[in-house]
């Protein structure tokens, strides 16, 4: 298994509820493709670059992964499907 980051960020007009179900969303798609959370980091609300959907802010959180390439692949299929999750990205760690 090789180490990932992985940077998402989501709609900040969920309701705390709605965040806590995407953050377990994505937690529960890497264990799904075999992987492992090694740590969770829910940065918050932050200025964003540019508007995405008409707003200035999104809500940011960055996650240490355990995964195999294939599983990288196949979690970006599904994480495009996630109208909530606005963007993400991997990027993998240097040993």
């Amino acid at each position: 298994m090789t180490d990932y980051e992985l940077m998402v960020i989501i709609d900040p007009s969920l309701t705390e509820k709605e965040r806590d179900a995407s953050f377990a969303k994505i937690k529960g798609l890497v264990k799904e493709f075999s992987g492992k959370v090694t740590s969770e980091e829910i940065m918050g609300e932050k200025q964003l670059a540019y508007k995405i959907n008409r707003s200035e802010k999104g809500v940011y959180a960055l996650y240490n992964l355990k995964l195999e390439w294939e599983a990288v692949k196949n979690m970006s299929k599904e994480m495009n499907l996630y109208g909530e999750l606005w963007r993400y990205m991997f990027v993998k760690q240097e040993a």
